[in-house]
C-alpha cells in the first residue's frame, strides 16, 4: 500500500546518503529465499531480489567487525 512505510527502501535511501554498509547475513538470507546476483545464478535463478544498497556475507565479517570495533550493539534476541 502506498502507505506502507517501506522500510527496506529507507535503508537502501539511508545507505546511499550516507555511504553504509548494509550487510545481510548468509544463512538468514537464504532462510527468507533473498539471493545477490551470483547466489541466484549459482541456483540457476533468472534474477536476485536483494534490495540495493544491501549485499550478503557471512559471520566472519561480523567478527572481524567486532575485533576492529569499540562496540557491537545487537538488537532483538
Amino acid at each position: 500500500p502506498q502507505d506502507d512505510r517501506n522500510i527496506v527502501k529507507r535503508w537502501s535511501e539511508l545507505s546511499e546518503k550516507h555511504g553504509l554498509d548494509l550487510v545481510v547475513c548468509v544463512a538468514a538470507a537464504q532462510r527468507r529465499g533473498i539471493a545477490d546476483a551470483d547466489e541466484a545464478r549459482r541456483n540457476g535463478k533468472d534474477a536476485d531480489n536483494l534490495a540495493p544498497g544491501f549485499r550478503i556475507s557471512g559471520l566472519g565479517q561480523l567478527i572481524e567487525g567486532a575485533i576492529q570495533s569499540d562496540r557491537l550493539v545487537v538488537f532483538g534476541d
